[in-house]
């Protein structure tokens, strides 16, 4: 069982990474990411986004007032964290196929949704920096990096992993021991 889902886990990731680059996946979705976040932003921190301006100070910008802000997150890379939580759902055993794909569905655009809410929240953080907003910056940058690929795979395939892993929820040890006896 283990050699077949690390064998699946990694093909899937290879076929993944190829498509990824060949479709220029991360250029798309730095586009979907930026339009969602320019009819948020001025709602939801007063900032403006605004990108690929020439002359600007960087890719992307916020603006607020007088003030600007470049955003140092690189969408293109943060939508790599899509392939192995992907590789990590389609190698997870006994899930159906429709399942699957439900999983595959709903994690994407659950994935696109933290990040939208990192960017978001980006000239909130890193306008005058201080501990509790550094504090909040490196707990986002977990949140999109490592937490969201796991957790939204943990979270979605659950009912498959808890039959795979016998987890026994509401049950002591000694409860599900005296069951078996």
């Amino acid at each position: 069982m283990k050699w077949r889902f690390a064998l699946k886990f990694l093909v899937s990731f290879a076929i993944m990474m190829v498509l990824w680059a060949r479709l220029d996946f991360g250029d798309h979705y730095r586009s979907a990411a930026i339009t969602v976040v320019q009819t948020l932003s001025p709602w939801v921190s007063g900032w403006r986004l605004e990108h690929d301006q020439p002359g600007a100070i960087a890719d992307i910008v916020f603006r607020s007032g007088d003030s600007e802000l470049p955003m140092l997150l690189q969408l293109p890379a943060l939508s790599m964290g899509l392939v192995p939580f992907l590789s990590l759902v389609v190698a997870t055993p006994r899930q159906g196929a429709k399942r699957m794909v439900v999983n595959v569905v709903l994690g994407g655009i659950f994935y696109f949704l933290i990040h939208v809410v990192v960017v978001l929240v980006y000239p909130v953080i890193m306008d005058r920096p201080n501990a509790i907003k550094d504090t909040l910056g490196v707990f986002t940058g977990l949140m999109a990096f490592v937490v969201a690929p796991l957790g939204l795979w943990f979270v979605l395939t659950y009912p498959a992993l808890q039959s795979l892993w016998q987890i026994n929820v509401g049950t002591s040890d000694t409860t599900a021991a005296r069951r078996h006896r």
